[in-house]
């Protein structure tokens, strides 16, 4: 019997029990679910991140409060204590000569519930000067203006939202929104971020305000991020070390973490690789129970066309050619439960990319990987069945009833 033929016997097989193959195929597209559409999530958010990241420019310097004992991102420091003044960005702009004093941009992050008359939105506002926005990803304003430095200068109670905070708080240019016991005007709505641009925190709900009008709410001269540029790309990591030396004198300890834009893609590049050992261990214990099922099936199968392997092997059938007819039928199984899974992942994707931030990746790697896992599943837990069928007796499996 050729490969053409074992397939062609293997589906009839399957097809004659269709519920039952139904049933063991649902441990393994639930398995290949999972992988398929945790993983383009995945890499959609690492892809979103690093075009986010690699959109700051190779000459961008950003520093965060929170000491780091690698140079890597710090997650702590979303929640620490800010260590950093605008003293600090007065030094950087006069003594790191090896920084372009013309773009220097801060933010400081407040608390607070955004209202306009009864509609209240949890949002994150954030005092900013005007390059922020273009730093956390805001690349367009749909109505109205962008923040100008005489915003800062006269302080006035303005306010730059996104689209979808916009659409949430019912408000559009010209109208008022209260923050705290601060009124401020919408003067500026950007289109929605693709992804955060400084941190995770700084994502979709960030709304901005005067950084000066900021620090008279706050009564405070600390600030949350600063954001620098090299003069020279050549000179990004000589700029790094001189900012460091510059704030670790001035501070007495280094308090803070200088980050640049390679850095911050070397961290999320981590996170994301992380989730998808995470993603890739729970599919494998997904399908070592949608295994088990199959070799349970394949044994139940292998005893009912007892009698048939009795008559194949009397007419000259192979041990070899009996064990590739049953293998074939697992790995069958398993690849037809890794494409029903890829499809269902398709449609998943599909909806999370258009009604969501997210931009799941599914890409031809992906779903190599689930129909090849699909298909290893397949010959090991087809394994044992198939050496089973090819072991029998031939005049034992005649007398079977």
């Amino acid at each position: 019997m050729n490969i053409l033929e074992n397939f062609r016997t293997a589906i009839k097989s399957l097809w004659a029990n269709t519920l039952r193959s139904f049933l063991t195929l649902l441990g393994i597209v639930i398995g290949i679910y999972a992988v398929v559409t945790l993983l383009s999530v995945a890499q959609g958010i690492q892809k979103q991140i690093s075009d986010q990241v690699e959109g700051l420019g190779p000459r961008t310097i950003i520093i965060l409060p929170g000491a780091s004992d690698n140079g890597s991102f710090n997650i702590s420091a979303q929640l620490a204590p800010s260590t950093i003044h605008l003293t600090d960005v007065a030094l950087l702009e006069t003594q790191a000569d090896l920084i372009d004093p013309t773009n220097v941009d801060y933010a400081i992050i407040l608390g607070g519930i955004l209202q306009n008359g009864q509609t209240k939105v949890s949002a994150l506002p954030m005092g900013a000067t005007p390059g922020v926005a273009t730093n956390l990803g805001y690349k367009t304003v749909n109505s109205g203006r962008e923040m100008t430095a005489d915003d800062l200068a006269v302080k006035r109670s303005v306010m730059f939202i996104n689209q979808s905070t916009a659409d949430k708080l019912g408000v559009k240019i010209g109208g008022t929104v209260t923050l705290g016991k601060n009124s401020f005007t919408i003067v500026g709505i950007y289109a929605n971020p693709d992804t955060a641009g400084l941190s995770p925190a700084d994502s979709q709900n960030a709304v901005l305000i005067p950084a000066t009008v900021a620090q008279d709410i706050s009564g405070s001269d600390l600030i949350n991020r600063v954001i620098v540029k090299a003069k020279d790309v050549n000179q990004v990591d000589a700029a790094k070390t001189q900012i460091t030396k510059l704030l670790t004198d001035k501070h007495g300890a280094t308090d803070f973490t200088v980050l640049l834009s390679s850095d911050l893609l070397k961290s999320v590049t981590k996170i994301t690789d992380l989730l998808k050992y995470a993603v890739v261990g729970i599919a494998a214990i997904s399908l070592l129970v949608g295994g088990i099922g199959i070799s349970n099936i394949m044994l139940v199968t292998v005893t009912e066309r007892t009698r048939e392997i009795g008559i194949r092997k009397a007419v000259g059938a192979t041990e070899g050619a009996i064990m590739i007819q049953f293998l074939i039928e697992s790995i069958l199984l398993t690849v037809i439960g890794s494409l029903i899974a890829i499809g269902l992942a398709s449609i998943t994707t599909a909806f999370v990319a258009r009604y969501s931030p997210l931009q799941p990746d599914l890409n031809m790697q992906t779903i190599l990987l689930a129909v090849g896992m699909g298909a290893v599943a397949g010959i090991i837990f087809g394994l044992f069945p198939a050496g089973r069928a090819a072991r029998k007796n031939p005049v034992r499996a005649l007398k079977y009833e």
